[in-house]
């Protein structure tokens, strides 16, 4: 199933719309769990460009953030060099 949200959106209220229906999944159709969920993003700085993250030791564009739960916690699988915010000027 894709879940589609139209628009631009800042942070929070991103947070708040895939919360809204998670909960919309528990409330009205008895869904608890998910086995893998998979989010498609194009980011945005404030003046509305297009960025991306970067690695800056091998000047990659970084198109996979994994977040992995391990032990009751969340994880990030980071890239094995540091990250940097490139503006797309194209």
């Amino acid at each position: 199933m894709d879940i589609i949200f139209d628009g631009q959106h800042d942070g929070e209220q991103a947070g708040e719309h895939l919360l809204s229906v998670v909960r919309l999944f528990k409330d009205r159709y008895k869904i608890t769990h998910f086995k893998e969920m998979r989010l498609s993003v194009t980011l945005l700085d404030d003046q509305g460009q297009e960025v991306e993250l970067v690695d800056s030791e091998t000047s990659e564009a970084y198109r996979t953030f994994e977040v992995y739960q391990s032990s009751c916690e969340l994880r990030m699988k980071r890239s094995s060099g540091r990250l940097k915010l490139v503006v797309d000027n194209t």
